[in-house]
């Protein structure tokens, strides 16, 4: 299921700090069907980020467009693209608008790119899709973009459903997108927002069977059982992030690729983390990885927010 590299990493990540790098629950079919379902049925509640996210879009498409100059040709570059329903509220005017735009999403997962791509024809029937396969933590992927750009395309990168507030190094990641684009292209992101007073709210989303199910999906495949531990979901006020722990509750030993790893009673292991940003916090980091804000927009309850931002050409 893993590649050599991923597996080098995925074992790394556990021996080193106790951590399943969430980005390896999407690679395989049992954990890209987890979060599927979790999609859709919060889709069909019209409840969690992505109906707020899908909102803005629609109320704020307008305003995103009319950044760019002398629009015909556009590559939609959904990066992290989930099951494709999250950018279906971007795809639905670039139609009506008559522009030619293709949808290129972006994943680690071969897995979830074939889903996205499915759903986006079934409702685009017409669309160019290049899917691209690769991980955007390890480094940028300009090598990519430049080639999208010829034909005359200009490119639209896309970060949604908070997305980056999984990353442990959202620097990095932020980094990456800003070195594969030019003082052309535009990157829209969405995060969710927080009120330090109110996050038992936000605790919720990720309570449950069908999250847990979710998140313990590698841990499963390396062999660790339900019975072997407790899930603990709590938001940490010092680093500003929801954390689901899986805490042993004896000794476990698996083996992974001729490789041991041996979890004493009351170890830790990290399956997942969401941090939640302040719209100060979130400006900032975007500034400090070198972007400028074009546009940002926030939710009625200040609970998401939007921005399209590009690199700035002169950081210094």
């Amino acid at each position: 299921m893993f590649t050599h590299s991923q597996k080098s990493e995925l074992i790394t990540a556990i021996k080193g700090r106790g951590e399943i790098p969430l980005k390896f629950v999407y690679i395989g079919n049992t954990g890209v069907t987890r979060w599927d379902k979790i999609a859709k049925n919060r889709s069909e509640d019209n409840r969690g980020i992505n109906s707020v996210e899908g909102n803005l879009l629609n109320a704020k498409v307008s305003d995103f467009l009319n950044s760019f100059k002398n629009l015909e040709k556009l590559n939609i570059i959904d990066i992290g693209p989930g099951n494709g329903y999250p950018v279906m509220p971007l795809l639905h005017p670039l139609k009506k608008l008559g522009i030619n735009f293709r949808y290129i999403p972006v994943d680690i997962s071969e897995e979830m790119l074939r889903l996205a791509s499915n759903n986006v024809k079934n409702t685009f029937s017409e669309i160019e899709i290049k899917p691209i396969n690769l991980d955007f933590e390890l480094g940028n992927f300009a090598e990519e973009t430049y080639k999208l750009r010829e034909g005359g395309f200009q490119n639209l990168m896309l970060f949604l459903g908070s997305t980056l507030g999984n990353q442990s190094d959202r620097s990095r990641v932020l980094t990456n997108f800003r070195d594969s684009m030019t003082s052309d292209d535009f990157l829209i992101i969405g995060v969710e927002l927080v009120n330090l007073h109110k996050t038992d709210k936000i605790l919720k989303q990720y309570q449950g069977k069908s999250v847990a199910d979710f998140v313990f999906s590698v841990a499963e495949f390396l062999g660790i059982k339900r019975e072997d531990g407790e899930f603990k979901v709590s938001f940490n006020n010092e680093s500003h992030q929801i954390e689901i722990y899986f805490y042993f509750v004896k000794d476990v030993k698996v083996n992974f690729e001729n490789d041991e790893i041996f979890f004493e009673k009351d170890d830790k292991l990290l399956l997942a983390r969401s941090h939640k940003f302040t719209e100060w916090v979130f400006a900032k980091v975007l500034s400090d990885a070198g972007f400028r804000m074009e546009l940002m927009t926030t939710s009625s309850e200040k609970g998401y927010s939007l921005v399209m931002c590009q690199p700035q050409r002169f950081n210094y």
